[in-house]
């Protein structure tokens, strides 16, 4: 298929772009247009766009966060811009997640107003120079043409995969032939998790359908070629994709590594569909694989998938076995199951549950937890005891289910606690449930968390409470701090809440000191029902700040503590910055383990000598849940 071709097409779907600056864009999906943050303007902004003569406006979806001062748009500087009124019928680009080589030829289609006062749209033909990580992401180095000034979210076409591989970004200099920067396509996936997948399930039920952008045949090399779906077959498989359910987002790497197998390498990006896992798993070749890991992954995907949608992907598995000269005995006798459900860590989970009559007493009840499948009870749930009675009750269980679980699995099983808010203050951590090992704390050897008994019992906390787990276990991979520091002497809980809100990617909070303290009991309680996921703390009495027995700490949110000469320094920061350095070591999915570590090292310290003394995680992951208390999907 001749070039020009696609180069047409690609015109045909360029879009000029007005928000908070002049720009470029392309249609990626009926009713989407994709374009650079640092032109569309921040999520929520109001564009206006010009297509084909055609005026049109839409409303920013998602984009990278605004740079906190002057300077280049954060990593990955990319909007989704849902348009009003979208033109019937109108064509849209098909992209290509695939890095291209260092030497690759690749065009670019934008706007320019060099040559005359109204911008006209233009291509510019460059060289792949290679890649490289600029400010905490990938980005591809483009040279040999110029990239002029109304270019910018314009998209960059890969002509020998046959679609949009990347937006342009920047410019290294005006009027020469220096080049710029483009970002990757696939970085789409570092945005807002709803918006992206709302466009790449509309970009590929489109092209399943729509054949008006022109099918590249296939050029690569053997392995490449093997693991690389056909043009025509991959958009047929990503359309099957689209219509399928969405799929749980951290079961998405654990079934790329089991795709990929033990060469492989967690994705930089985070994973969100299917069709990201494809991507990923066609960007790793392995030669010696038999099975391309492309099919040993659809072919696991379709046999969750029953009736006629799962039927459709099988017979396009069977149909590309045969033209790679494979049959079903090499599938099943290669093939496993990256997409079964990742259990987690095995777990007693204990809640502490307060009778309806007297809340003072409390229904003990307990489960081994070895997946979401899996959930065995330990024991019937007690009465109403009194507090003593119930924590008693509840230690004595424990040795025997912590010992059946060491039996079915490497490592030590995690403890999660469920309980309300008013026993968080409890020394879990510090039980010695085994009679014959005094010494022995349950904290130093097993992971111990505590999650939150009302999240269970209210729907509706369970959209935010997700959201923010989703972003904490994308590692801070989504834009904007995941991790901060809550110090405040002030129970104004509307500030509280007004500062968390406006954090939406805050997925990990640290307590300036003990809940006894009605500021972080008050900082607890926002915090929680904002469904912050994760918070830690220190049961022992906090440090005070010198300035504070004279007016009281002055590090209140948001505002930072001062600098003034008589202030000294701020024991809670020097506690979040030793705490953070410690437990981010870790990936967000290994924090229990990490803090149980922290916990023994505390042990070895002198008295009040290690910043882990008396630490508490609460770890409220929305996916581990009771069976008797199912979460729903927001």
């Amino acid at each position: 298929m001749p070039s020009a071709q696609l180069i047409r097409s690609a015109q045909d779907c360029l879009v000029q772009v007005r928000g908070r600056t002049a720009g470029s864009g392309f249609l990626a999906a009926p009713g989407y247009v994709v374009t650079c943050a640092h032109v569309a303007g921040v999520t929520g902004s109001a564009v206006e766009l010009t297509w084909q003569g055609k005026q049109l406006r839409g409303t920013v979806l998602a984009a990278s966060p605004a740079p906190a001062g002057e300077g280049l748009w954060p990593y990955p500087d990319l909007a989704i811009v849902a348009l009003q009124d979208a033109p019937e019928d109108h064509p849209c680009v098909w992209w290509h997640d695939q890095i291209p080589m260092g030497g690759q030829k690749l065009t670019a289609a934008g706007h320019s107003d060099k040559y005359r006062y109204q911008p006209e749209a233009l291509t510019s033909t460059f060289t792949c120079q290679g890649d490289q990580f600029f400010d905490g992401g990938l980005m591809l180095r483009l040279k040999q043409d110029e990239v002029t000034p109304g270019m910018s979210g314009g998209p960059v076409l890969d002509l020998s995969v046959g679609g949009v591989c990347a937006v342009v970004k920047a410019t290294r200099m005006d009027s020469t032939d220096m080049g710029g920067l483009a970002t990757p396509i696939g970085a789409l996936r570092c945005l807002d998790p709803t918006a992206y997948r709302a466009l790449v399930r509309a970009h590929d039920g489109f092209h399943a359908e729509d054949e008006r952008w022109p099918c590249l045949p296939a050029g690569h090399d053997a392995p490449r070629a093997r693991a690389i779906l056909p043009p025509r077959t991959q958009r047929t498989l990503f359309g099957l994709l689209a219509a399928a359910p969405t799929p749980t987002p951290e079961d998405l790497v654990p079934a790329f590594l089991r795709a990929a197998g033990r060469y492989a390498t967690p994705p930089q990006l985070p994973l969100h569909e299917h069709r990201d896992v494809i991507s990923e798993l066609q960007a790793f070749v392995v030669a010696e694989r038999a099975v391309p890991t492309t099919l040993l992954y659809v072919d696991a995907v379709a046999r969750e998938l029953p009736g006629p949608l799962g039927d459709k992907l099988r017979f396009l598995i069977v149909m590309r076995a045969e033209s790679l000269g494979l049959d079903g005995h090499d599938l099943a006798r290669h093939g496993k199951a990256p997409h079964a459900r990742s259990t987690g860590p095995r777990s007693v989970m204990i809640r502490l549950k307060p009778s309806a009559v007297d809340p003072s007493r409390y229904h003990v009840a307990m489960w081994r937890y070895e997946g979401p499948h899996a959930i065995s009870p330990a024991a019937a749930e007690s009465d109403a005891l009194p507090l003593q009675e119930a924590l008693t009750r509840a230690r004595s269980l424990l040795p025997e289910q912590l010992a059946i679980l060491g039996r079915s699995g490497d490592g030590p099983a995690m403890v999660e606690l469920i309980v309300p808010q008013d026993l968080m203050e409890q020394e879990f951590d510090e039980w010695k449930p085994w009679a014959r090992k005094a010494w022995s704390s349950l904290g130093r050897r097993h992971p111990v968390v505590l999650r939150d008994l009302e999240r269970f019992d209210d729907d509706e906390f369970h959209q935010y409470w997700r959201n923010r787990w989703t972003r904490f276990m994308a590692g801070g991979t989504s834009g904007g701090r995941t991790m901060a520091l809550a110090c405040n002497d002030e129970t104004d809980q509307e500030m509280l809440e007004g500062w968390i809100e406006s954090e939406p990617s805050l997925a990990a909070l640290v307590l300036a000191g003990t809940l006894r303290d009605s500021s972080s009991g008050a900082v607890l309680e926002v915090a929680l029902a904002s469904g912050v996921p994760v918070i830690l703390w220190r049961r022992s009495d906090p440090r005070r700040c010198p300035a504070s027995t004279r007016s009281g700490c002055p590090h209140r949110i948001p505002r930072g503590c001062p600098d003034g000469e008589d202030a000294g320094p701020c024991p809670a920061e020097v506690f979040f910055t030793d705490l953070r350095t410690d437990v981010t070591v870790a990936a967000p999915a290994q924090w229990p383990e990490r803090v149980r570590q922290l916990r023994g090292m505390a042990a070895t310290a002198p008295v009040g000598g290690h910043h882990a003394k008396d630490l508490v995680l609460l770890w409220d992951d929305p996916d581990r849940r009771l069976p008797d208390a199912p979460l729903r999907y927001a």
